[in-house]
């Protein structure tokens, strides 16, 4: 018993040896920056990029919007959700309007554009079987996608 134990000891000790000299051989090996070196800012999107963010989302949603969709289907990549359902046994058309657009604002990991309103007339076949049309307005609408900012460029990515 007391031969098991010692090793259980020994084996111990030297599993603790090998972590201890594998922490200090990573850390050592580590690079470290130099004394003279600044930390790297994370710098603040301009008055311009966050300008000419809102003038290419402006453009973008305008040509999301800007002719009739067949089929009850939505433009894709345009941050446009519309909740019929129950009233249509079929939709024919759907035809957007934007009464205002929303405000952009860049984050970290994006942009976020909010406070705009959505209007969507659908037509189609009601439930009934009759012709119907339906009018939603979103008074919430909220875009949001992805952006890179290149000195005087800025490419948007709408989810």
């Amino acid at each position: 018993m007391t031969r098991r134990l010692a090793w259980t000891i020994g084996g111990g000790v030297a599993a603790l040896v090998i972590a201890v000299a594998a922490v200090w051989l990573w850390q050592s090996s580590s690079v470290r920056p130099s004394p003279q070196a600044s930390p790297t800012a994370t710098v603040a999107p301009t008055a311009d990029a966050q300008s000419l963010a809102q003038q290419e989302l402006d453009e973008h949603l305008e040509s999301c919007t800007a002719k009739e969709v067949t089929g009850g289907a939505v433009p894709e990549r345009c941050g446009i959700r519309i909740p019929w359902g129950t009233e249509f046994a079929a939709v024919d058309s759907v035809r957007f309007r934007i009464d205002r657009m929303p405000v952009l604002e860049l984050t970290d990991d994006g942009f976020i554009a909010d406070g705009g309103v959505l209007v969507a007339t659908v037509s189609g076949t009601g439930q009934n079987g009759a012709a119907r049309t339906e009018t939603y307005r979103t008074e919430s609408w909220s875009v949001r996608g992805d952006v890179a900012v290149d000195g005087d460029r800025v490419d948007l990515d709408v989810w």
